[in-house]
């Protein structure tokens, strides 16, 4: 039979409620069977992580282990080179090809999609779930808005129905944490206990990460 996987990307540094969240409102309001929290273990359009490849996924399997429906993916780490999403998503697409694709992306990192290396390729793989994002207008800006005409779908049984092809809107309610405000205020010795699950915190302190 085949599956509903979501694609769910992200540097992670560290993996924090608002990753968690967002990508379970959109487990729960699509229907997907999954979702693959993918670490982009050497991400090429930002600089570098601050904590390791591996550092980052033992934080990530922790946080998701309170998650039933997501699952830490290492795919990324197992390839040389710059984590490409189209190449993860091929490797995907080889591993499940009967089966329903979509990548989740904020509005934020949508907005940005024609920068992304062999981005016209990626809806030839899989499916595009766009979430709004806090503190954002979650606006498509005018270049992109005119790419995704063709693709756009108000009706989300088509994600399942389909293995790739649509862009679809999902609003959800985002908490407003960011990994760079997590760190900052690690640095600066405040809390950010509402921010992390128990065990991700637990771990930071004990290892003195981003202090």
């Amino acid at each position: 039979m085949a599956k509903f996987i979501g694609i769910y990307g992200g540097t992670f540094d560290p993996i924090h409620l608002g990753h968690l969240t967002a990508a379970s409102a959109v487990q729960k309001e699509i229907g997907l069977d999954e979702v693959r929290m993918v670490l982009s273990a050497n991400p090429p359009h930002r600089i570098a992580p601050v904590l390791s490849a591996e550092q980052r996924f033992s934080l990530l399997k922790l946080a998701v282990s309170e998650y039933p429906s997501l699952v830490a993916d290492s795919c990324e780490m197992e390839r040389s080179g710059p984590s490409y999403m189209v190449d993860t998503l091929s490797d995907f697409r080889r591993k499940y090809p009967n089966d329903s694709l979509v990548l989740v992306l904020g509005m934020e990192a949508f907005n940005g999609l024609m920068s992304w290396h062999r981005w016209e390729e990626l809806i030839k793989l899989t499916h595009i779930v766009v979430t709004d994002r806090a503190g954002f207008d979650n606006q498509f800006e005018a270049a992109v808005k005119s790419y995704i005409t063709p693709f756009l779908t108000k009706d989300k049984s088509q994600l399942k129905q389909q293995t790739h092809g649509k862009i679809y809107c999902q609003s959800v309610k985002p908490l407003d944490i960011s990994a760079t405000q997590i760190r900052q205020r690690i640095k600066d010795k405040k809390t950010v206990k509402e921010m992390l699950t128990s065990q991700c915190l637990d771990v930071i302190n004990k290892n003195s990460f981003y202090r």
